[in-house]
């Protein structure tokens, strides 16, 4: 179980260049996972990175791509494989169990680091103790955010504030583990992924981390360090909104923290995230439904919003989609 065993590799503080355990969930998209290994070859870092690959059940094809690509590369990959899929949560909970390097970082096929960003985030974790911390912390960075045909956009992690406050509402801190860096240790001892979140795992895993008095941290830099490619197509609004609807439930304590404008806030952008999935996918009965939900929560704030133009379909707020 992560956090019960100890790590197969040990690491002085004033190594400037630990090995670095890099952990990625895989599931039928060879050519997205080809542009995050090339990011990765492209670091300017003078450590090694241990790639570790899971596949989920991809179709045969795609498995003979893949091995393809691993048998191609000149640096190694660990490939590991389910065999069946079993979904995301589960797929990180086998890669977090095979670390074996002082630090970890995540990648999800299709996103990319620029070159710059490991550097950065190794400087910070040595400043804040490195790996034998006794303060629990993870490094995360300002990112670019890649909507398909659109331009990028940079999107700014604010730390200086209640985090925990910050990550419920999802828009100045955004819990995305591609964006960290952190001691092998810190990861396992928050536990397993949960494996009821098909989506938004992220979010409940940094909920999770902040609650066993850790912290997210900035490198020394305020440019983008790695971009999230983006795209609402094909995924499912009813289920965006039943996994948030189970981290309301599950973390209702930390809601009710804030207050009740607060709550209602958060079950108001709630439906609205899931109405702007429903209407990317050309679902308009759902996306009404999802509408009419949040006019219940906030009637005053729904008619401003849609006075305005800003409720029109595809532009409801934006939040976690993990």
């Amino acid at each position: 179980m992560p956090g019960s065993s100890s790590l197969n590799a040990a690491l002085a503080n004033d190594d400037p260049s630990p090995t670095i355990d890099v952990l990625i969930p895989h599931y039928n998209s060879v050519d997205a996972l080809d542009l995050s290994l090339a990011s990765i070859d492209a670091q300017d870092y003078a450590g090694r990175f241990r790639v570790v690959v899971v596949d989920d059940g991809s179709t045969p094809e795609m498995i003979a791509r893949l091995r393809d690509l691993i048998d191609r590369r000149e640096r190694p990959v660990v490939l590991l494989e389910n065999g069946v899929n079993r979904g995301r949560p589960y797929t990180r909970n086998v890669l977090l169990d095979a670390t074996e390097s002082p630090y970890t970082a995540w990648l999800d096929a299709g996103d990319a680091w620029y070159p710059s960003k490991t550097a950065a985030q190794i400087a910070e974790a040595r400043a804040l103790g490195g790996p034998d911390s006794d303060t629990p912390f993870w490094v995360t960075c300002n990112f670019d955010w890649q909507w398909t045909g659109r331009e990028a956009t940079r999107r700014f992690q604010t730390v200086d504030q209640d985090q925990v406050m910050a990550l419920l509402r999802g828009k100045d801190l955004r819990a995305y583990l591609w964006t960290l860096l952190g001691p092998t240790r810190t990861f396992r001892d928050v536990g397993w992924f949960d494996e009821k979140l098909p989506r938004l795992q992220d979010l409940d895993f940094f909920l999770r981390f902040l609650l066993k008095r850790g912290r997210l941290h900035l490198p020394d830099t305020a440019e983008s360090l790695c971009v999230y490619h983006k795209s609402d197509i094909g995924r499912d609004a009813e289920q965006i909104r039943a996994c948030h609807a189970y981290i309301f439930d599950k973390h209702r304590v930390l809601y009710t923290r804030y207050g009740p404008k607060f709550t209602r806030v958060q079950l108001y952008n709630m439906e609205i995230h899931a109405a702007r999935f429903a209407a990317s996918n050309g679902d308009g009965g759902r996306r009404a439904t999802h509408l009419w939900r949040a006019f219940r929560h906030r009637p005053k704030q729904f008619v401003r919003r849609w006075r305005s133009g800003g409720l029109k379909a595809g532009k409801e707020t934006h939040q976690h989609d993990g």
